[in-house]
């Protein structure tokens, strides 16, 4: 999944868009999930839903990668300012 389809069908596909998009791979959020290739596609699809285990670790993770850029941002602006 190196590109966003039309439509995501439920909230784990989206996310999992989210975080593809944030680290630029689906190997990279496939492995920070703790899931197997056939189980990535499968929630990629919508085919299954991912375990509140592995669900958390993907959330953890788009909520690590925001707060990474915001922080960047406000270092950019700090030192824009002065």
């Amino acid at each position: 999944m190196e590109r966003l389809p039309g439509k995501l069908p439920n909230t784990s596909s989206r996310l999992i868009a989210m975080a593809v998009n944030l680290l630029g791979s689906s190997q990279e959020v496939m492995a920070r999930m703790k899931c197997s290739a056939v189980e990535f596609e499968d929630y990629c699809a919508s085919r299954k839903e991912p375990t509140w285990a592995q669900l958390d670790r993907l959330v953890t993770l788009i909520v690590d990668e925001q707060q990474a850029g915001i922080t960047k941002n406000r270092e950019f602006l700090r030192a824009a300012r002065r």
